[in-house]
């Protein structure tokens, strides 16, 4: 049997909707051949940034060291489940790399400022 881990699926998961809503505002983006440091490559026009996905069914922000990683952008996502994933109504914080210090440890505290948008989407690729 080809089965994949609870952490392996979950993480999966919510890299594949972070390319999901980055790609309703007009961003491509997909996982780097190796993993480098990043789990995807955005690109808008002539905008490119690394993003890290880390996703979580749970009420805490996920654990990062940013220390180890090259990326621009830190995608949070918060698995929203009732017996089956909610997709639609699962939350997905971007936060640039600088603004990461401070991130509070509820993942509902983060500053919605953060949640994907047209707006947020333009800050980040123009």
């Amino acid at each position: 049997m080809n089965s994949l881990d609870d952490n392996k699926t979950t993480g999966l998961i919510g890299e594949l909707l972070v390319q999901l809503r980055l790609l309703e505002h007009g961003v491509q983006a997909a996982p780097p051949m190796e993993d480098s440091g990043n789990d995807l490559i955005a690109i808008k026009g002539e905008v490119f940034k690394a993003i890290q996905v880390k996703t979580t069914e749970g009420d805490e922000t996920p654990k990062y060291n940013p220390a180890n990683r090259v990326y621009h952008l830190l995608a949070i996502v918060r698995l929203v489940r009732h017996g089956r994933y909610l997709l639609d109504k699962t939350p997905i914080y971007l936060v640039p790399i600088e603004e990461m210090n401070g991130l509070p440890t509820a993942i509902d505290k983060i500053d919605r400022r953060y949640l994907i948008d047209k707006e947020l989407i333009h800050r980040f690729f123009g």
